[in-house]
């Protein structure tokens, strides 16, 4: 099923060039951290990938895609190299089905 950026991000526009998506679209992300020079692009990332993962999830399961997929795994304690410890980290897979000669992402239909 074919999903509109507007029923996921609230307020979100196009004018053909731009996109917009409200800060209010994203409720976790704040206006220090979406600003464009001073900002920090990696919450930014987060905060869509979250809001985009809790709505395709608040869907009915026969109106989510099938053809293109979000999951949100549990938190699990950080490990490695510079981790503070008691971080959490969070991960997110994304798949895409691609059609093989464009690398468009297949018609839902």
């Amino acid at each position: 099923m074919q999903v509109s950026p507007s029923e996921i991000f609230d307020g979100y526009t196009s004018d053909g060039t731009n996109i917009t998506i409200p800060l209010a679209a994203l409720p976790g992300l704040t206006a220090a951290e979406a600003n464009a020079t001073t900002g920090n692009v990696m919450e930014v990332s987060r905060q869509i990938l979250d809001r985009l993962h809790s709505g395709v999830t608040a869907l009915a399961p026969t109106a989510r895609p099938t053809k293109a997929t979000v999951t949100k795994q549990n938190p699990s304690i950080a490990t490695g190299a510079n981790t503070t410890p008691g971080t959490l980290r969070q991960g997110y897979t994304l798949t895409f089905d691609l059609t093989p000669t464009a690398l468009e992402l297949a018609s839902e239909a």
